[in-house]
């Protein structure tokens, strides 16, 4: 289990500010890096642009500090429990700068982390170690991003809100037309970077999250087949029921049944 031990959002520092702890800080260390920055690794000493991460993990040498006038950092100090090294175990680069980082979201998942710190709930440490585990997956995830080309990660958190937009309300985009207008991409470019990025086509998803919305309502309410094609974006329910049956093989009413 990942234990928590202490977290600081937006902490401000002068030109001078340097850290040198050649055995570390005694646990792990996650550093959000929201300026430019310096950090000294085995690379040597390298210059990281903001909205860049490090994961410290036991052990290692924490050199890292300022690189201009201003420097801003968040940080989370954390463990693992004996039985549980995840750090380690689950193939998250240590010790490595991660550029590209979705900043916004994982500030987000550090303040859900303050707050349930600060809760009374009996489950407090399960929570706190599964938002941990998420944060530090996420920053492994901006790394693979990275590796992407420099196309996909410049359109990548548009893509990214697009995608979670389209899977909450599927009836409020008509085609990939509509898809590729909300990030101000061309069909054909927005298609290509989609595909990319999410190893499906946005077609491909449109529908998927067409389908899954309608399986949703069939099972938990009891609107009719024409009010729930509707919902999910289709002005015939005759098209929105053949189409349901290619995908899951069952007519609306027959998946409702079951």
């Amino acid at each position: 289990m990942m234990t928590f031990h202490a977290v600081g959002m937006n902490y401000r520092h002068d030109r001078d500010f340097f850290i040198d702890r050649p055995e570390g800080s005694g646990d792990g260390l996650l550093l959000i890096f929201k300026s430019c920055a310096r950090v000294i690794t085995e690379s040597g000493d390298v210059t990281v642009p903001p909205d860049s991460a490090i994961i410290y993990n036991l052990g290692a040498p924490q050199r890292y500090g300022a690189r201009s006038d201003v420097y801003i950092n968040h940080f989370l100090h954390m463990g693992c429990t004996e039985d549980d090294d995840f750090l380690t175990s689950s193939g998250i680069p240590l010790n490595t700068v991660i550029t590209g980082v979705n900043t916004g979201e994982a500030e987000e998942l550090m303040r859900m982390i303050t707050r349930e710190e600060m809760s009374d709930s009996p489950h407090r440490e399960e929570y706190l170690d599964m938002l941990i585990k998420m944060l530090l997956l996420k920053l492994s995830d901006s790394l693979q991003i990275v590796r992407s080309s420099h196309s996909v990660s410049a359109h990548g958190e548009a893509l990214d809100r697009l995608r979670a937009e389209l899977y909450s309300n599927a009836g409020s985009f008509g085609s990939v037309c509509e898809l590729a207008a909300a990030v101000n991409l061309s069909p054909s470019h927005f298609q290509q970077l989609y595909k990319e990025r999410f190893g499906v086509s946005g077609y491909d998803d449109l529908i998927s999250a067409r389908i899954r919305t309608a399986r949703y309502y069939l099972k938990n309410t009891a609107l009719t087949v024409k009010q729930i094609s509707a919902i999910c974006g289709y002005e015939n329910d005759v098209c929105f029921m053949r189409l349901f049956k290619k995908k899951t093989g069952l007519t609306p009413c027959q998946f409702r049944k079951t």
